[in-house]
């Protein structure tokens, strides 16, 4: 039994690596897990910010998957020359995301064994080297499936000449956070930095950190994403907590590169700064496990800066959104979560999250619903179609169809008030401008006339004329009309409702108020041919 004991901790000591390739395999750049490299072509890419290294240089190196989908869990990167016989070129130096250390005298290697998707590394050759570059890694997918020799294009390095292609990263000169954290572990605040957390439940997805440094705010944000590629997360410093003008940071996860952009929202899109990491420096950013890990340093007065980059001197609410990359950002599918007050980043505070469960918009719309595809159907079907079949059905000295319609109309009348006070209270104001494609900007419109026809027909209903009366016939065919008005628009109204951001309903709600428009209708359709068949009979 020692001796099996033994020979495992012999196997393990010597092969199993989760925490990086040890310095004996820097020269061969093998794993010791007795299994040959893989044959095939390798499913994995190393790519580069910029074509060329200058002086002025913001470069990163990135390891990922070809499709941007297949992960990996370990990896040896390291340089060479491009001499005849390549050489190993130590003058340069990674810095590295915490999931990564820098290992053999000028490489980098993972410091965990979880998944990655991909990472971005920083890299920096000394000032004495000038000449072309080469980066090959070896690739561990799993612990039996290994790509060796995995290569890049050449890089030239010229510290005399200003590069032509610009880069999303800049050198980090000092990480801002030394703490580890574990990736399958939710996201959470970090000892020593101000935190904002967006918990639309009961789990927090994602984070935001901050910290003064000088006459810089460092920041970071750890998110969980639901697909680790072709991704943006972003906050945004906004004044009034709404998205119009509001001074966004990007993280984009684009296919194979980690970049950061700085914009502003011109409306509800986000429009990239022409320079568009103005007053950002030590960006570093990658994915391991589906959560991505990005941090930036932010200057909190821009000498010469837009209009759109706000002074961190003064208070923001704080918004946290992210959505879909489909050539550009694309707009995020989920209401950006916003601080519940003004944050003043120059403090450590931690700070909630305003009520993403948005209650009263949801209680306003369910007893909209309740109102108007429920009640208020039953009381125009029943008053329209079976107030001849009911004529002589009177309990109590009152006809059933009548007891039916008021009753119904009444409830609609007391929730539909009750829904738009709620409502009033919840925005504000009357009308709002709304988030979303610009016939969905009609709902406060159409709610208040709804509100108005719905208000108008009980009055007129008090003051109608006796059935015998001449001009009874007015009053019928008025309140017919305001009826079946409101309920069109409600209709529309709610339509319009679900698809509203704010509304938080999943796309397949305004199928389910289609459904139930055209289901309305064909009743209608239906009942109207019973009645003008059994109107020719008699």
């Amino acid at each position: 039994m020692l001796s099996v004991f033994l020979t495992l901790a012999l196997i393990c000591g010597c092969s199993c690596y989760p925490s990086g390739a040890p310095e004996s395999a820097c020269t061969t750049m093998t794993p010791s897990h007795g299994v040959p490299p893989q044959n095939t072509s390798s499913p994995y890419v190393i790519k580069f910010s910029s074509s060329n290294f200058s002086i002025d240089s913001n470069f990163t190196v990135t390891i990922s998957s070809k499709d941007g989908n297949t992960s990996f869990k370990g990896f040896l990167v390291e340089v060479f020359t491009d001499q005849p016989t390549p050489n190993q070129l130590k003058e340069g130096e990674f810095k590295v995301p915490e999931n990564a250390h820098p290992t053999c005298n000028g490489g980098a290697t993972h410091s965990d064994a979880k998944e990655k998707h991909m990472i971005g590394l920083q890299w920096q050759p000394t000032t004495s080297f000038t000449g072309k570059v080469k980066f090959r890694a070896t690739i561990v997918q799993a612990y039996k499936v290994i790509w060796e020799n995995v290569k890049s294009e050449y890089l030239s390095v010229d510290y005399t000449a200003p590069s032509t292609s610009p880069s999303d990263v800049t050198t980090i000169s000092h990480p801002i956070s030394t703490t580890s954290e574990s990736p399958s572990d939710l996201p959470r605040c970090e000892p020593g930095f101000g935190c904002f957390k967006a918990c639309p439940l009961t789990t927090c997805e994602s984070v935001v950190m901050w910290r003064r440094s000088g006459n810089c705010v460092d920041f970071k944000i750890v998110a969980r994403l639901d697909r680790p590629n072709n991704r943006w997360v972003a906050i945004g410093f906004s004044p009034t907590g709404r998205m119009p003008k509001t001074s966004v940071i990007m993280c984009l996860v684009d296919n194979d590169k980690i970049s950061v952009e700085e914009g502003i929202n011109k409306g509800y899109s986000f429009g990239p700064l022409s320079n568009k990491t103005l007053g950002l420096t030590n960006i570093s950013a990658s994915v391991v496990d589906s959560v991505l890990r990005c941090t930036f340093t932010r200057q909190i007065n821009i000498s010469g800066s837009v209009e759109s980059i706000y002074s961190l001197t003064k208070k923001y609410f704080l918004l946290l959104g992210d959505g879909p990359i489909i050539g550009t950002p694309g707009q995020h599918e989920k209401t950006p979560v916003k601080s519940e007050s003004r944050v003043d980043f120059l403090v450590n505070e931690n700070v909630g999250s305003d009520d993403p469960s948005k209650t009263l918009y949801k209680l306003h719309g369910s007893l909209m619903i309740l109102s108007w595809m429920f009640l208020s159907s039953v009381a125009i079907i029943t008053a329209r179609y079976y107030k001849s079949e009911w004529r002589g059905m009177m309990p109590c000295g009152v006809k059933v169809w009548f007891a039916i319609h008021r009753t119904m109309m009444s409830m609609v009348f007391i929730i539909t008030t009750a829904s738009f006070i709620i409502i009033f209270i919840q925005v504000g104001s009357l009308l709002q401008e709304t988030e979303g494609d610009i016939y969905v900007r009609y709902h406060p419109a159409l709610g208040i006339t709804v509100m108005a026809l719905c208000v108008a027909n009980p009055i007129m209903a008090f003051f109608r004329c006796d059935p015998g009366h001449k001009y009874r016939h007015v009053f019928h065919y008025s309140h017919m009309v305001v009826g079946t008005a409101a309920q069109i628009l409600s209709a529309i109204t709610i339509y319009f409702g679900v698809n509203l951001e704010k509304s938080n309903t999943p796309e397949e709600a305004s199928y389910i108020v289609i459904a139930y428009i055209i289901t309305y209708v064909i009743i209608e359709v239906i009942l109207e041919c019973q009645k003008y068949y059994r109107r020719n009979e008699d």
